[in-house]
């Protein structure tokens, strides 16, 4: 296929050449449709992207680019994972990654337990210590574990990317308070139905099939990038 028209092809897949998204229930249909998305992509983005179905460019925008169409995106990037309805972190190189709860149910790699962070491998001190707080606490606002936690700035963001990358915590939601308002923080497993049910390769290869479809086409080092798989990993859900 031509590289024009994948990108033509991937322009309709996602949303981005029929009219904006204008409500919750329209967001969330799109988030279920494509599985994963950005927040932000930009219009040149590898993938799908919230913004970008949602952009409405009649309509009167500020200076420094807010406008009706991004304030809504906003309300819906806050309700959806309260309402279970998708999973938001940082998963897709470390970004704001929307997840439809069947992809992230194909994806989740522990039982679904609310103490699953007790049992990963691997994560670093501060990453099992913002987890231990998230289990004996609740949900956290971001302002708040940073203090609990004793990082701030780039590392506190790389943690929140660790866990996100293992689909451990989601953001559930904001706290108001001083200035901007605070992300709260919670463990996946309490919010949404994880794992899905099948084996680990029939698992595999739903989420593959899905990840096909919305990328139009994906070798298997594309899986490979957006999942953390191994190669191997990835040519086996593609084959099956």
């Amino acid at each position: 296929m031509a590289g024009g028209t994948v990108v033509e092809a991937r322009r309709e897949r996602w949303w981005q050449d029929g009219p904006p998204l204008r409500s919750l229930a329209e967001a969330r249909e799109y988030i279920e449709d494509v599985g994963i998305s950005l927040l932000f992509g930009g219009a040149a983005a590898r993938y799908p992207s919230l913004r970008e179905a949602s952009r409405d460019e009649s309509l009167p925008r500020l200076p420094s680019g807010w406008g009706q169409d991004l304030e809504a995106m906003w309300t819906w990037k806050d309700t959806l994972p309260v309402q279970g309805r998708a999973w938001l972190g940082r998963y897709l190189s470390g970004k704001q990654t929307l997840l439809s709860g069947q992809l992230l149910a194909d994806l989740y790699e522990f039982e679904g337990k609310e103490d699953d962070v007790l049992s990963v491998v691997g994560l670093s001190e501060e990453a099992g210590r913002l987890a231990g707080l998230l289990l004996d606490e609740g949900p956290m606002a971001t302002r708040a574990l940073r203090d609990a936690v004793g990082v701030t700035g780039k590392r506190f963001d790389q943690i929140l990317t660790e866990l996100g990358r293992r689909l451990l915590i989601t953001n559930y939601g904001v706290e108001e308070g001083p200035g901007w308002a605070s992300c709260v923080i919670e463990l996946t497993a309490r919010v949404f139905s994880v794992p899905s049910q099948g084996s680990r390769a029939e698992r595999d290869a739903r989420a593959a099939a899905l990840f096909v479809d919305t990328m139009v086409e994906a070798k298997p080092a594309a899986l490979c990038r957006a999942f953390g798989w191994s190669r191997e990993r990835a040519v086996a859900a593609l084959e099956s």
